[in-house]
């Protein structure tokens, strides 16, 4: 697949399916892997990822709160961006958010995952495979915080639609 520079600003969405670093020229960019493409942006995966919580009504910083009082107070929360139809949009970051060697990828998008001690691969939904230096421990950490946070969203979600039920989102 062809990388795409492009310069304009770039809006996560339901095709976004991982964010990965990548220096060039001493600058850290941004390689976005989509359904169906792939592009290079001029900015660190982490100011992408701000850019679109606001682009959608919040900032990272109440993305990362809202995530912690739902699943617990963990280092390297996954974050939910934005949600269509009741349909969350997760990303989980492999290491610290603000490590410029930090992936984002979508929970959307993960279709296997395997790994060692040292690092771990991850199918795309697209057929794509990206390697993340975490190990298969951490990888299943931040996979299953992400499906926990899946999962009371969705509780939530229900909830909403069906008012009047007893109901506990923590």
């Amino acid at each position: 697949m062809d990388m795409k520079r492009l310069a304009s600003p770039y809006y996560i969405s339901f095709d976004t399916l991982a964010l990965e670093p990548k220096v060039i020229d001493g600058k850290v960019c941004t390689v976005v892997t989509e359904k169906k493409d792939k592009l290079l942006l001029d900015s660190r995966p982490l100011n992408n990822l701000k850019r679109a919580c606001e682009m959608y009504g919040t900032t990272l910083r109440q993305a990362i709160q809202i995530s912690s009082k739902l699943i617990g107070n963990h280092h390297k929360v996954p974050v939910l961006i934005v949600q269509d139809m009741g349909m969350p949009c997760i990303f989980l970051p492999t290491l610290s958010p603000q490590s410029d060697s930090n992936v984002w990828i979508g929970l959307h998008g993960i279709e296997d995952y395997w790994g060692n001690s040292n690092s771990c691969e991850v199918l795309l939904e697209n057929g794509d495979t990206i390697r993340v230096n975490v190990s298969i421990q951490t990888m299943n950490r931040q996979y299953a915080l992400a499906c926990r946070l899946d999962k009371k969203f969705s509780r939530m979600q229900y909830y909403l639609r069906h008012p009047g039920l007893d109901r506990e989102f923590i």
